[in-house]
């Protein structure tokens, strides 16, 4: 094996061990979620008043991340084990392209995380200008 795929395989475990130590957040990333998406909706539907829309952009960054936590933790607290010694041909390539579909995701998730922090970054740098000063 070369050096990078050992990486590769490192990072999906360390993957899975944030994701486990860190599961007790799914709960209240699920409750952030759906705080800031009914704040949204209030603020966009219900609401006639535009003082309030000043805080649709923290609602949209805290449903952004209220994502994001639960997706990681669902998605890598159950990353399937290296495949051993024991296992028959079949079943150790089945495990290993089942790896190799996080390995992918995992990729798509840091990708992603990238694409949220910029978002963030642009959306509260826009609203700090509008509304702090």
């Amino acid at each position: 094996m070369s050096g990078e795929l050992i990486a590769l395989i490192k990072m999906i475990n360390k993957l899975q061990r944030i994701a486990k130590a860190i599961q007790i957040l799914r709960l209240p990333s699920i409750a952030v979620g759906l705080i800031s998406l009914a704040s949204m909706v209030v603020i966009m539907f219900i609401s006639k008043s535009h003082e309030s829309d000043r805080f649709l952009i923290p609602s949209f960054v805290g449903l952004l991340w209220a994502i994001s936590t639960y997706s990681f933790i669902v998605t890598f607290r159950s990353v399937p084990e290296k495949s051993n010694i024991s296992l028959k041909f079949f079943s150790k390539l089945k495990r290993n392209i089942n790896r190799g579909w996080y390995l992918f995701i995992s990729v798509v998730f840091f990708g992603t995380t990238i694409v949220v922090m910029f978002v963030t970054y642009r959306l509260v740098s826009i609203w700090l200008r509008d509304y702090a000063g």
